[in-house]
């Protein structure tokens, strides 16, 4: 049975996220706006301020999803998912 690489969705899907320093968007992988407090704009180097209650929604949604994503990629494959060789 030929073994299976798994993909950490959180570190690949990405979310848009507002900067209020240069009013653009930007965006960054799930895991990087559920882990961090502060993440750095590509374009002004300001700081997105994600304790900002603007991005309160946006932290729990992000910290949700990637929740759901260990939980998933922690569980066994499914029979049907598995390759046989």
């Amino acid at each position: 049975m030929a073994s299976m690489n798994r993909v950490d969705t959180g570190a690949v899907f990405k979310h848009p996220v507002h900067c209020f320093g240069c009013h653009e968007v930007f965006y960054f992988t799930l895991r990087e706006i559920a882990g961090a407090q502060k993440l750095a704009c590509p374009q002004c180097d300001s700081d997105i301020n994600l304790a900002d209650r603007a991005y309160e929604s946006l932290i729990i949604w992000a910290k949700d999803t990637i929740a759901v994503i260990d939980q998933i990629q922690n569980s066994p494959p499914c029979r049907a998912l598995q390759v046989v060789v």
